[in-house]
């Protein structure tokens, strides 16, 4: 029987947190940016970009690498990327070094989830792998939902938005020392977990992975261009800026909450990760496929909401996104997943790459936004996930296995 290690949990939770802090920040300093900087919205979307840029570019290296020189290297990289390019993005002076380190920290963050996953297996009974992988993102979410709120915070008391790089440069400076003094049990991957580079064109001319792989492309895209510009949009629309609060200057909640915008996106993040813990366990009862339905529905309609009501109910509709999007990705994966008997490493490598639709898509929602308006570049995102809810509803990957035969590939 294999012994828990608490120890390295604890570690790895700490790096779920981290890089849920530095993927949500995103969405609150892209105004920032623009303003401090002063840059197009253009140029200050090339932030996302630059951040999901990273997971098109490194996955598959990564999982190669997780494969050749184990866990420790991969999560050793990924933290000293997320420390030294949050400490230099402090210390930036100019847009363009900015960009780059928000790359740096990408890649970082693409290699602790990369090699997260199969080294989580080995930290306990294998029978608690699942049940250890779902406390652990869902505790991580946490970082996703608190970041956003951090900023305002921080500025309140006077110090500059970016001083919340100093704050995760120092959190991912001490969880990298934990990391290199560990003693980590040798991870042997599964045969279907790793990426056979021989495999990838063959795959690449699947029908399945082509439509899937463009679900993932396309849903992280929305997702990303979403959460990242609903500060802009409310601010360019409604006029809501975001120093304003649902509370009164001086209160307890204020002091908590100095911004309404900054409180939602938080929330969107929160209601994605409460999702996830209420619909896993009633999949068993309604079916992965109708979860995925009904939810994908629900993210086109509480967006067409947020972009057509007034801006009280735009704030609602966009946290309630949010909390729709719960289901998409993780049912995209499995069902993609679940139509192929092997080469399961591949294409999740694949898989993988194709999260590089937030650079993309969140790009273009930018330039849109500031080419039309914002509501066009909303637009986008709309059209994104009605992809997404194509999918679920006429997509030929398997949900539900229990009651399908997976199909030979």
């Amino acid at each position: 029987m294999r012994e828990k290690n608490n120890y390295l949990l604890f570690v790895t939770i700490l790096l779920y947190i981290s890089f849920g802090l530095l993927t949500s920040v995103i969405g609150v300093i892209i105004d920032k940016f623009q303003v401090d900087y002063d840059v197009s919205l253009s140029v200050a979307a090339l932030l996302p970009f630059a951040f999901f840029l990273a997971y098109g570019i490194t996955s598959i290296p990564f999982g190669i690498a997780m494969d050749k020189y184990g866990a420790k290297v991969v999560l050793l990289i990924g933290a000293t990327l997320m420390t030294i390019g949050s400490f230099l993005l402090y210390l930036s002076n100019n847009y363009m070094l900015v960009i780059l380190m928000i790359f740096f920290v990408g890649v970082g963050v693409t290699a602790i989830q990369i090699a997260g996953n199969p080294f989580i297996r080995e930290l306990d009974e294998p029978k608690k792998y699942t049940s250890n992988l779902t406390i652990i993102i869902g505790i991580g979410s946490l970082g996703y939902a608190f970041s956003p709120v951090l900023v305002p915070l921080i500025q309140n008391s006077g110090h500059s938005w970016n001083t919340v790089y100093l704050l995760f440069g120092i959190i991912n400076a001490i969880i990298l020392v934990l990391l290199f003094f560990a003693k980590f049990p040798k991870v042997k991957l599964e045969e279907e977990e790793k990426i056979e580079s021989s495999q990838i064109t063959s795959l690449l001319k699947n029908p399945i992975i082509i439509t899937y792989g463009l679900g993932i492309f396309f849903y992280v895209g929305a997702e990303v261009g979403v959460s990242s510009y609903i500060l802009t949009y409310m601010s360019k629309i409604h006029g809501v800026s975001n120093s304003q609060s649902f509370w009164e200057e001086g209160s307890l909640l204020y002091t908590a909450f100095p911004s309404k915008i900054a409180l939602v996106i938080g929330l969107f993040w929160l209601f994605q990760a409460f999702g996830r813990l209420i619909i896993s366990p009633i999949m068993k009862y309604i079916g992965e496929k109708k979860i995925f339905i009904v939810h994908s529905l629900g993210t086109v309609i509480a967006l067409i909401v947020a972009v057509t009501g007034n801006a009280n109910t735009a704030l609602i509709a966009f946290a309630l996104v949010g909390y729709f999007t719960c289901a998409s990705f993780t049912a995209i994966f499995s069902a993609t997943i679940n139509s192929f008997k092997e080469n399961h490493g591949t294409i999740s490598g694949i898989l993988g790459t194709a999260i590089a639709g937030g650079a993309f898509v969140g790009w273009l929602v930018g330039y849109i936004g500031e080419t039309l308006n914002m509501n066009w570049g909303m637009l986008i995102n709309i059209l994104a996930f009605g992809y997404v809810f194509y999918l679920a509803v006429w997509g030929k990957g398997k949900l539900d296995i229990n009651k399908d035969i997976a199909v030979e590939k």
